[in-house]
């Protein structure tokens, strides 16, 4: 019923740079990159950053990559998790740190991740 041209450059030049990236091997043997992402605000757009994040990790290391986002915030936001097209099906889990159990945090050597405790649940103590 209707065309419409479009520009044919679709150049974008990106840089990205994940909060927490580490390459994992299990005890098991798997092999796969870690990243990770701590949000304070909901983003409409995180579930395309992180499609992002994730293609150019697999084509970078040539591995599987989970991903994770940590919302900093009591309430779950209402941010989309998945795209789910015809060609294309992604997602990734949205965890809220008020419902992780605050030992997680503490048992770390790292002093800013210890911190994330305050963040946590303590309705286990």
């Amino acid at each position: 019923a209707e065309i419409e041209e479009l520009p044919d450059d679709i150049q974008h030049t990106k840089e990205r740079k994940p909060d927490v990236l580490k390459k994992i091997t299990t005890i098991d043997g798997e092999t796969f990159i870690l990243q990770i992402e701590f949000q304070v605000k909901s983003e409409e757009d995180l579930v395309y950053r992180m499609a992002e994040y994730s293609i150019m990790l697999m084509r970078k290391y040539k591995l599987p990559v989970r991903q994770y986002v940590i919302f900093l915030r009591k309430r779950r936001p209402s941010m989309a998790v998945s795209i789910d097209t015809e060609h294309l099906k992604f997602s990734y889990p949205l965890l809220l740190i008020s419902e992780m159990n605050y030992r997680l945090f503490l048992n770390s050597e790292n002093p800013e991740v210890k911190m994330l405790a305050i963040l946590a649940d303590f309705a286990n103590t």
